[in-house]
């Protein structure tokens, strides 16, 4: 995924936003699939860090806003299909009105 970015761009980036490029990835694949801790930590820097993360796009020669844009679609596409596998959610006693209460409460007797 991420390293087809990198392949296009290798002839025609200097070293050092070649460098930073490399920060920006290691942080994608932080947040993708790194401990819970770097997970947290990279998504802070990734979506809401307003001076570092404009600073190391603007030495990567990249566009921070529209990094962000398609960083923030992915994000919403990956928590709508963690919503849609999340289990169904079972009826707790406190969501069952009253009156239904007292008739499980009876039969049960």
């Amino acid at each position: 995924m991420f390293e087809s970015a990198r392949l296009r761009d290798r002839d025609t980036a200097t070293a050092e936003e070649r460098l930073w490029r490399a920060v920006i990835a290691r942080t994608l694949e932080e947040w993708v699939r790194g401990p819970l801790r770097y997970r947290r930590v990279a998504e802070q820097y990734l979506f809401d860090d307003n001076s570092d993360f404009l600073a190391v796009c603007s030495s990567a020669g990249m566009d921070p806003g529209n990094l962000r844009k398609r960083l923030q679609s992915i994000r919403a596409r990956g928590m709508q299909k963690a919503v849609d596998h999340l289990p169904a959610r079972r009826q707790k006693k406190s969501d069952v009105p009253p009156n239904k209460i007292f008739e499980q409460t009876a039969l049960s007797v």
